[in-house]
């Protein structure tokens, strides 16, 4: 994502379900489209739009104002998803609740049970709900690195 960003490419649907993991464990990211049909619950029509709410800013939903800034925050959600198994983000919820959580700022973010207090920390900077609050791929690739060496991960 940090090449990705770099060239100033979007993904807007960052998520495990668009991650390939080789026999190297190595992971490569997706195209998106790939996995709309297969995994159609976890999409949203709004605005005559299919979006990954439960993945994205709200300036992304709302505003429909993609950046590498809204791909940072679906990247701390993935990160999320792996420390909960894929476990649907706010499963508690239905997607209008959530769409109407996201509009009034009140979708809360928690970084998973399990994760190191560094990668939390990196988590919470990553769901800030200001898009210039949050942190480049490039400090993102730094903070993991740092976390990984931190929490022997």
């Amino acid at each position: 994502m940090e090449y990705l960003s770099n060239q100033r490419f979007t993904h807007k649907d960052l998520a495990t379900r668009n991650c390939l993991v080789t026999s190297r464990l190595n992971i490569k990211i997706s195209f998106p489209s790939l996995s709309r049909d297969t995994y159609a619950e976890e999409y949203f029509m709004y605005r005559n739009r299919t979006l990954p709410i439960r993945w994205a800013p709200a300036e992304a939903i709302i505003e429909d104002e993609w950046s590498t800034k809204s791909d940072v925050w679906s990247f701390a959600v993935l990160v999320w998803e792996l420390f909960t198994q894929a476990d649907l983000p706010f499963s508690e919820h239905s997607d209008e609740i959530v769409l109407k959580l996201l509009n009034s700022g009140e979708l809360r973010w928690k970084p998973p049970s399990g994760a190191p207090s560094s990668l939390s920390s990196l988590l919470l900077t990553c769901w800030s709900s200001c898009a210039r609050d949050r942190p480049t791929f490039t400090d993102v690739v730094l903070k993991i690195g740092q976390v990984t060496v931190d929490s022997h991960l």
